[in-house]
């Protein structure tokens, strides 16, 4: 059992689309870092860098790419001394050799390795410099635009149209460039919290691997069933969390396709509810479903699954046992309101407005110790908003949480 938990931890790096890379540092006769080796590495790694995974493994950065030493940022000394006293950093960096920006991750979880996470951001990145460069272009052009209208003693119209131009122009890239920061400063918050949300189970993994491998005839046949129930639980965890990582990003680039159609709602919450039944049977949860039946709605049926199996997962995750959830709807101006409602704990005010914010720290343990991604929420909103509808939440910590969303009750999407 716990070969094959181990087997899928490592299916799940090797999906990823984050890139990974596992070494153990290398060491002069007076303790300096003079190179690494590759242990083990994903498709993810081989597409960000253009390195063979078959050309690295078991083979030192210098072996592969000795030119690497012509980079202005020296790897080697500085992954040396995360492997050597441990700690984790992210941080942004060029690479002359292979031409291309990174946003990375490190850290260790023993002596003498370290384990990388990351992502090529060239394009975002090279955007930011392009933009910056037009903006100097853009600056220099009116500079001497007002110089030839001062010298040749152009028209006011004239002039006051070329500036009204420049300022248009200066706006409409500000704007593209605040757009284009603020996504990378929530990319960078979301791949922080991805990568620490990932380490403690990857070194669980990596622990338990090493334990057994060195002594696992000392343990009793009862010892090893918790530890693969253990081991199955954080892969479980694990995989759910790069499902909704990988369903998220398909969203981001527009591989999910919008299909609507006329379903009845109740009936897709009665599918969700079954889906459901195991753990609000084992919470004696009472779950009562009030949509009419002939509640009919123009939407795609997947996304709407997934908005009400997110919202029914969570309402089950944070109510206590014995408590109660209601599912319900009702028309107000042209929108179906639909609320799931819960007895739960509720929410930290502080939580509620960054709820659906991608690179906002959301996840948080059940009342029964039930892990959570974060990530539900976000998708939620993606969904309901391309259906042109909106999602909320009204709560108060003890008392208790309801999700509202709207879906036109006319088919104008």
């Amino acid at each position: 059992m716990e070969v094959k938990n181990l087997i899928f931890y490592k299916d799940i790096i090797h999906r990823s689309p984050i890139g990974f890379a596992h070494h153990k540092i290398i060491l002069d006769d007076e303790g300096k870092p003079i190179d690494f080796l590759f242990i083990d590495a994903n498709p993810a790694f081989e597409k960000f860098t253009g390195l063979k995974i078959e050309n690295l493994l078991n083979r030192t950065l210098l072996e592969v790419i000795p030119e690497i030493k012509n980079d202005k940022f020296d790897w080697i000394s500085f992954y040396g001394s995360i492997a050597l006293n441990g700690g984790q950093r992210t941080f942004l960096q060029y690479s002359e050799t292979l031409k291309r920006w990174y946003k990375v991750t490190v850290f260790s979880h023993q002596k003498y390795f370290f384990t990388t996470f990351f992502f090529d951001v060239t394009e975002e990145y090279s955007k930011l410099l392009s933009l910056k460069e037009r903006e100097e272009k853009i600056e220099k052009i009116a500079e001497d635009t007002q110089k030839l209208a001062e010298d040749l003693a152009i028209a006011k119209s004239v002039l006051e149209e070329a500036l009204y131009e420049k300022n248009l122009l200066l706006y409409e890239l500000t704007e593209t460039k605040e757009k284009l920061e603020e996504s990378n400063r929530e990319k960078d918050k979301f791949f922080s919290i991805i990568a620490h949300d990932l380490k403690s189970p990857f070194s669980g993994f990596l622990g338990i691997a090493e334990m057994l491998s060195m002594d696992i005839e000392s343990f009793s046949k009862e010892e090893l069933v918790d530890i693969a129930k253990m081991l199955k639980e954080s892969a479980q965890n694990v995989y759910k969390l790069i499902e909704n990582l990988l369903e998220w990003s398909r969203v981001q680039r527009g591989m999910i396709p919008f299909q609507p159609d006329k379903y009845n709602l109740r009936y897709i919450v009665e599918q969700v509810q079954s889906l459901q039944k195991v753990n609000i049977d084992k919470k004696e949860i009472d779950f009562q479903n009030f949509i009419p039946e002939d509640c009919e709605v123009v939407c795609d049926e997947n996304m709407l699954s997934t908005v009400f199996r997110n919202l029914i997962s969570n309402a089950v995750k944070f109510t206590p046992r014995g408590g109660k959830i209601i599912v319900s709807a009702n028309v107000q101006d042209n929108y179906w309101v639909v609320t799931v409602e819960d007895s739960g704990i509720g929410i930290p005010k502080d939580m509620l407005p960054v709820l659906f914010k991608v690179g906002a720290k959301t996840s948080r343990p059940g009342t029964e110790g039930e892990s959570s991604t974060g990530l539900g929420l976000v998708l939620c909103k993606e969904y309901i908003e391309r259906h042109k509808g909106k999602i909320w939440v009204e709560s108060e910590e003890g008392k208790g949480t309801k999700f509202f969303f709207t879906l036109p009750t006319e088919p104008n999407i």
